[in-house]
């Protein structure tokens, strides 16, 4: 019995070390999961979400429910899953706006995005577009450009929110053509496309599901987009790029994270069930429809964007001295 007792002694203590990690690598059908949109209902962000929620939750065999936990610009509800058990229970809908470009603008980041998350899957980008009411002068980017620099800072431009994606997309757009405009952040993208449609504000880089109805409604002119190609939407709207600001290519992008920790058995049952949903011809029609290009990348292949997407911005706001603090 002793020998029998000290040959099953350390197999046992290794049992009982996997079981927590079992355990975590297994999400209980019983219990839904949650996904969080940092952002209130109704949004682009909320809309993609639920779709994803919909169709997710029959392929993992449980109930998803998306949870919108809003406030401080996303950081409210990003918190909360950078907090979360790490079981692939609580994962996070996330964009660039609270996980990338708002930690970027603050002197002391509330997380920070490759440490305190692990991406699951990119969903998809989301392409913006440079955009002028329809009774403004200016026709062309060459005429905005021209504008803007013979009347230094006298032409502004509207975001959804001061260290937005669009106010950076703004930044990196007067830095690129060397002129000068005063930014005007609204409290969401309503806000400011609506001081647009008035004329309150000269111009803005709205996402294409935004800017889209209004330049078929005859109410806005879009001049370009900072997409590295030009858009199915819109085929007669050139590129930057293709103006001759090669540097000029800036998107949006939406995907799933989980908090770091989350067992890897757990991230790759999550991935593999995201993949199959993302890339069914009805979820990629729906998800363009709203103004998201499906990329449907795998974690490994989300974190090297990413990468490359915090140095970019990281740079942008610092040339342009863009300080959430």
């Amino acid at each position: 019995m002793p020998m029998l007792r000290r040959l099953l002694l350390p197999c046992l203590a290794a049992l009982a070390g996997l079981l927590p990690a079992l355990a975590c690598a297994q999400a209980s059908p019983s219990a839904p999961i949650h996904l969080v949109v940092a952002f209130p209902p109704g949004g682009g962000t909320d809309g993609a979400a639920r779709l994803i929620a919909e169709k997710l939750a029959p392929e993992l065999g449980q109930s998803v429910v998306v949870d919108n936990r809003a406030g401080a610009g996303g950081t409210i509800g990003a918190q909360s899953v950078a907090r979360a058990r790490p079981d692939g229970q609580t994962l996070l809908f996330g964009t660039g706006a609270e996980l990338l470009i708002n930690p970027v603008t603050r002197k002391t980041a509330p997380y920070e995005l490759l440490k305190d998350f692990v991406p699951i899957t990119e969903v998809g980008t989301v392409s913006f577009v440079l955009a002028v009411p329809a009774g403004s002068p200016v026709r062309d980017v060459r005429e905005l450009i021209a504008t803007a620099k013979a009347q230094p800072g006298k032409l502004n431009y509207s975001s959804f929110g001061m260290g937005s994606t669009n106010h950076l997309i703004g930044e990196l757009f007067l830095k690129a053509t060397g002129t000068r405009a005063a930014h005007v952040p609204f409290q969401g993208s309503q806000q400011a496309m609506t001081s647009l449609l008035a004329g309150d504000v000269d111009f803005t880089f709205d996402t294409t599901a935004v800017v889209l109805p209004q330049v078929k409604a005859g109410k806005l002119r879009a001049l370009a987009t900072p997409s590295p190609s030009r858009l199915p939407g819109l085929p007669e709207v050139p590129t930057l790029q293709e103006l001759g600001y090669g540097g000029l290519v800036a998107e949006g992008w939406m995907g799933v994270f989980a908090p770091a920790g989350t067992p890897p058995a757990a991230v790759a049952t999550l991935g593999a069930a995201l993949d199959k949903v993302i890339r069914t011809p009805d979820m990629a029609s729906r998800l363009n429809a709203r103004g998201v290009a499906v990329t449907a990348a795998d974690g490994p292949q989300f974190r090297a964007r990413l990468q490359v997407e915090l140095d970019k911005w990281r740079r942008v706001a610092r040339e342009a001295n863009v300080s959430l603090d």
